[in-house]
């Protein structure tokens, strides 16, 4: 039954707040202290919502009918125009699956891990209804775990997943994009590397120290390649060819998504043939309790920290080391050692990718890095 303006302005307050109905969701709310408010009341998707318009009598009940009955139109209208926008998680599984075959393993893990911690409160919503406000609050969860930088990319593959929405038309902005600047700011902290010269002293320690001989010839194998130590330690036998002397790393390891080649050395054929006497498993470097999966990094670092290394020379530090001495030699390529470090120029997908691109140059770096090491080993 409708309201009228008299039953509206006669309305006495009560002990408690109590409403007057009207049509259209309206009605007037009277406060036990006497005040008297429009309030309207509606559905969206299933979830009431409310909305102050105004007091009375400042706000008449003809203005205020007409301002629900518009509301109304307004919230219909939203609910036909948003149901056919697809549900966030619809829309991110689609822009992972149109992606996913340019990513290597690892990085189609971690971007479904990503997509995890943002399905948890936004997996069934409309993709035109989040907010920017929703959205921080998921990052700043993570970020409040300690993970600064998982709540980086996080927040960056939902800003993906939102341009490609906006691409198809499901919205017209990027509530992402500029949540960046609500979060921490690591601190930047350079992986920790000692110099040639240190090499020979760090090197005698970690010859008397005692591991196992296969954690022995990882910390050689990964000093003389100058490789990733996952790209070393996920190595296969089947990816070397002693005769060719080289080593041929699948593209699904290689952090660019690009097969490398590293050629092998001599001394790093001295360590293959000395490390395959020690078992006859597929892995070069199997973990001891589970010959399928290889041995951890953390073992490696372990002798280093035990050595007296800790917070000196860390697993990476092998790569800047050999980075570092090649490039300061001024005898080679600077492109060739970047191709042999596997760092592949922005313009890769314009021109053709080739692994083996200055090979004769990236034979005479590891050749003559080798001899470094052979001189750091014999000052032992």
């Amino acid at each position: 039954m409708k309201l009228t303006d008299t039953e509206c302005r006669k309305a006495q307050p009560k002990e408690k707040r109590y409403r007057l109905s009207d049509e259209n969701g309206l009605s007037l709310l009277v406060t036990p202290s006497g005040q008297k408010y429009w309030n309207i009341r509606f559905t969206v998707l299933g979830e009431r919502k409310s909305e102050s318009l105004g007091p009375y009598p400042d706000m008449s009940l003809k203005k205020a009918r007409e301002l629900a009955l518009e509301l109304k139109y307004k919230y219909s209208k939203s609910v036909l125009h948003e149901e056919i926008k697809p549900f966030f998680k619809e829309v991110a599984e689609d822009w992972f699956e149109n992606q996913r075959e340019t990513w290597s393993s690892k990085h189609i893990s971690n971007v479904r891990a990503s997509l995890d911690e943002l399905y948890i409160a936004l997996a069934n919503k409309r993709i035109n209804q989040i907010q920017a406000p929703e959205i921080l609050q998921i990052i700043k969860k993570i970020e409040a775990r300690g993970s600064l930088e998982v709540a980086k990319r996080t927040l960056s593959r939902c800003g993906m997943v939102m341009k490609y929405a906006i691409a198809h038309g499901y919205r017209f902005d990027n509530p992402a994009s500029d949540l960046v600047y609500a979060l921490k700011n690591k601190k930047v902290k350079n992986l920790a590397s000692l110099s040639e010269s240190e090499m020979p002293e760090f090197l005698r320690k970690i010859k008397t120290y005692p591991a196992d001989a296969q954690t022995h010839h990882a910390i050689i194998m990964i000093m003389l390649t100058g490789v990733r130590v996952s790209e070393l330690l996920q190595a296969r036998w089947d990816e070397f060819d002693l005769n060719e002397r080289k080593w041929d790393i699948p593209a699904e390891r290689m952090k660019n998504g690009l097969p490398h080649r590293v050629p092998l050395t001599d001394m790093m054929i001295d360590e293959l043939q000395a490390l395959r006497l020690t078992h006859n498993q597929d892995l070069l470097f199997p973990h001891r309790l589970n010959n399928k999966e290889p041995m951890r990094s953390e073992s490696i670092l372990a002798v280093i920290k035990r050595s007296g290394y800790a917070g000196r020379m860390t697993t990476h530090g092998f790569r800047s080391l050999f980075s570092t001495v090649v490039n300061e030699s001024n005898l080679f390529n600077p492109d060739a050692i970047e191709r042999q470090l596997a760092h592949v120029p922005q313009n890769r997908i314009r021109s053709a990718y080739n692994r083996a691109q200055y090979w004769d140059e990236r034979v005479k770096i590891m050749e003559w890095y080798g001899e470094q090491v052979k001189n750091w080993l014999l000052k032992l």
